[in-house]
């Protein structure tokens, strides 16, 4: 008969849970030692042979493969952009003592697709001069835009153009300004345009001053399927005063536009004209 110490050592030792489980179960008591001592022994071996199913707490899964094929993106291709600008400025005294003063700048930029695909480009410049002999003094800038862009359905193109003219003789000054805008679009289904442009002129002199203006607006609208529209208009206004109070205005305008689709057609047009006379 094996001492129920070395047993219970050698358990409370080498397998601690299965100590604690005997204890419990009251293997180890004062009495009839060999016989608990067996019991303890094929308390081990049932337990040996008895284990609890493993669980999948915290697991890894990994699913049966679909097939199925995946398109990654394809990157868009690069784009290479280059800008540049320059200025410049010129100042000439003369030996009457006239002073010409003269300004210019530019700049360019581009954004292109390495393929070819699209693109954008711009470009602007600018122009400033000015004279000024005695009392009389003349200045005139001008500056003008052009943009363009493209893809693989479509084309657009636009620019704009201002001008400024300032004249000062003694008592008379007479200010001119001139300013236009067009753009055009090419796209899979139409073609579209518009252009338009404005004039002012304002004057003062000894007996008189006034103003005049015009102005002008045209667009056109056309599908590949055969409908289209075109539009027109036209305005202008004087206006005079003269010394003794009197006053002169004048006024006109006009437009017309067609359409069409299909069989069908239409159009059209209006005129008016005023004037006036005055104190």
């Amino acid at each position: 008969m094996w001492p129920a110490v070395s047993v219970r050592r050698v358990l409370e030792l080498c397998k601690p849970n299965l100590f604690r489980q005997c204890s419990r179960l009251r293997v180890f008591p004062e009495q009839n030692m060999g016989f608990y001592v067996v019991k303890c022994i094929l308390l081990v071996g049932l337990l040996s042979v008895v284990q609890p199913r493993p669980t999948y707490d915290g697991a890894v899964y990994f699913p049966k493969d679909d097939d199925v094929p995946h398109n990654f993106p394809i990157r868009p291709p690069g784009f290479e952009q280059s800008a540049a600008s320059n200025t410049g400025s010129q100042t000439v005294v003369g030996k009457d003592g006239s002073v010409q003063q003269q300004t210019s700048g530019a700049s360019q930029s581009a954004n292109l697709a390495q393929d070819g695909s699209s693109g954008q480009l711009s470009a602007t410049n600018t122009q400033q001069q000015s004279i000024r002999v005695g009392d009389k003094f003349q200045s005139q800038n001008q500056a003008q835009g052009q943009s363009a862009s493209f893809g693989r359905d479509h084309q657009a193109l636009s620019n704009t153009n201002t001008n400024t003219n300032t004249i000062r003789d003694g008592q008379s000054v007479r200010e001119q300004t001139s300013g236009g805008a067009a753009s055009s679009l090419q796209a899979k289904d139409a073609n579209l345009a518009s252009q338009a442009q404005t004039n002012s002129e304002s004057f003062k002199e000894p007996g008189k001053e006034g103003s005049r203006t015009t102005g002008s607006a045209q667009s056109q609208n056309l599908g590949k399927d055969g409908t289209g529209s075109t539009s027109n208009a036209n305005t202008g206004s004087e206006k005079i005063v003269l010394a003794d109070g009197t006053v002169i205005t004048k006024s006109f305008g006009s437009s017309s536009s067609f359409q069409t689709s299909g069989n069908k057609k239409a159009s059209s047009s209006a005129n008016t004209f005023s004037s006036s006379f005055g104190g």
